[in-house]
């Protein structure tokens, strides 16, 4: 009788190895869970970049359009592409001594890298909103993650519409 109970309690507990290996597997999913949230950070940084882009393209379009709605009469608006910023100004030319300018830097790791807008600029014209200059050879531009290399390509028309993302 007291033989049964010794083997009873020698066979109730896990052993050292059973849990190294738990331990173990439990550690390869959260890297691999890292691992994959890491990518799909990057991704995410880039479409809320083109979101916000898209965003501003719009407004600016609309400024033009419209006018400011700070009581002031319309005007022509543009957005003037650097390679890790743009800058949101009012006007038919960039001028960076402008003080109404508005700059939006990227996130560290993204980057123009394809800007085929005359003189890197994108600018709206008074009361029609259509771009200044427009030819199909200058349309558009590439935003790219450099720890990843995702792209995205935003494609301006001539009315000053995003037509095209990808």
């Amino acid at each position: 009788m007291y033989g049964n109970l010794k083997n009873e309690k020698r066979q109730s507990g896990y052993t050292l190895i059973e849990l190294v290996i738990v331990m173990g597997i439990i550690v390869l999913l959260f890297g691999f869970t890292t691992i994959n949230l890491g990518g799909v950070a990057r991704v995410t940084s880039v479409n809320e970049t083109v979101d916000l882009l898209t965003a501003d393209i719009r407004g600016q379009q609309t400024k033009a359009m419209t006018g400011s709605g700070d009581g002031t009469s319309g005007s022509s608006y543009g957005i003037y592409f650097q390679t890790d910023q743009y800058t949101l100004f009012r006007g038919t030319t960039y001028s960076n001594q402008n003080s109404t300018n508005f700059i939006v830097k990227l996130d560290k790791n993204l980057n123009f890298v394809n800007d085929t807008f005359p003189n890197s600029t994108l600018i709206f014209l008074q009361s029609s909103g259509e771009i200044s200059g427009y030819s199909t050879d200058n349309s558009t531009i590439t935003t790219e993650n450099t720890a990843g290399n995702e792209q995205k390509t935003i494609r301006v028309n001539q009315l000053g519409t995003v037509d095209q993302i990808n």
